[in-house]
């Protein structure tokens, strides 16, 4: 880490790079929770709902069971569920849609502090540069001679730095939060049409 760039930069960049850290760490935990829910497992779960539509329950069960994830348990749950007959349909139902809420929301589960990240570090960044020009033409005010038009430089090249590191840690946190939204929305969307066509098996029968 540049210790010119936080000592020129002052708090504001400090907070910024305290910000990317924080973000940094979440994004990689995010990432690691999400490997339940890689486009492949996603595949193989409507595979074994393909299985279950077919009418071959022990192979749907033995698919989901391969997949310790809980989108995969979820649906073996309701398939054995189903199955047995013993419960009402609209009881298993509203307790695979709650379960599946919560698979959600844990899903979403702090992508917002990353989106939070990406909308505050630019403006972090400007809040610094104009705190940084303040102090630069609160100096030339103070001066009783012509201004230095080195040192009038050179301060204001040292409040932009501010605004160039804030839009440095917007851009990329931007960009990963998109890729972590975009694949919360897969999953759910995945989620609601297999929970549907648990339900909706009869349709597919042939007359």
């Amino acid at each position: 880490m540049d210790l010119d760039l936080i000592e020129q930069g002052g708090p504001v960049v400090i907070v910024l790079i305290g910000l990317s850290v924080v973000g940094l760490t979440l994004v990689f935990f995010k990432l690691f929770h999400y490997r339940h829910y890689s486009l492949a497992k996603i595949r193989h779960i409507e595979g074994a709902v393909d299985h279950w539509v077919a009418g071959d329950k022990q192979q749907a069960l033995e698919s989901l069971s391969k997949d310790p994830g809980p989108y995969a348990t979820m649906l073996g749950q309701g398939i054995r569920w189903l199955d047995t007959g013993d419960k009402e349909k609209s009881a298993i139902r509203e307790e695979l849609n709650r379960q599946g809420q919560q698979i959600i929301s844990r899903i979403n589960g702090m992508n917002g502090f990353v989106e939070q990240i990406a909308y505050l570090s630019p403006m972090l960044g400007l809040l610094g540069t104009v705190l940084g020009m303040i102090d630069v033409f609160r100096g030339l005010a103070n001066q009783s001679g012509g201004a230095d038009s080195g040192a009038l430089a050179g301060g204001i090249w040292e409040a932009l730095m501010t605004t160039a590191v804030g839009l440095t840690v917007a851009i990329p946190f931007a960009l990963l939060y998109y890729m972590l939204d975009s694949h919360a929305t897969t999953i759910r969307r995945s989620m609601e049409d297999q929970l549907t066509r648990l339900f909706t098996v009869t349709l597919y029968d042939k007359p």
